[in-house]
């Protein structure tokens, strides 16, 4: 193990993300759509048994497994490869980790992913706050990338 304050606080910290996932999920499940709604965003209960966007819907057992792996291997690599240092690349291991669990959780539970936030300035998907690490992760790693390939070919 490379560095043991990096696998707790990763572990931790995706533990806490998911429990507020969870929560937030039924705290919401609780409202009545019409509720909570304004220009910006409105609470819209959908299941959803595929993927993002709805693709490949009833395949939640597949979107299970496939997000359970990779979140295995993001185990394994910050174990090998992650300091506590490391807080950004940390940060983004521990959301995505999160999120995937929490949505793979939930198809296991359910057999689909229970979706509540709905844009309504603009025509997109309905997501939930799993989905919104995952997105959140991804394009902090990729910023977090860019910029040390530009530190890098600065030398």
């Amino acid at each position: 193990m490379k560095d043991k304050r990096a696998f707790i606080f990763y572990f931790l910290m995706t533990i806490i993300l998911l429990d507020f996932g969870e929560q937030l999920r039924k705290l919401l499940n609780a409202f009545d759509s019409e509720k909570i709604s304004n220009f910006l965003f409105s609470i819209s209960h959908v299941n959803n048994s595929g993927g993002a966007f709805g693709i490949f819907q009833n395949n939640y057992r597949l979107f299970a497994v496939i997000a359970i792996v990779v979140v295995i291997f993001i185990l394994f690599y910050v174990i090998k490869n992650i300091t506590y240092n490391d807080k950004i690349e940390l940060l983004c291991c521990t959301l995505f980790s999160a999120g995937a669990l929490g949505n793979a959780l939930e198809r296991l539970r359910f057999n689909y992913v229970f979706d509540y936030i709905k844009l309504n300035f603009i025509n997109f998907p309905i997501f939930n706050a799993f989905d919104i690490m995952i997105s959140v992760s991804v394009i902090m790693y990729f910023i977090f990338v860019i910029s040390k390939a530009k530190k890098v070919n600065k030398i």
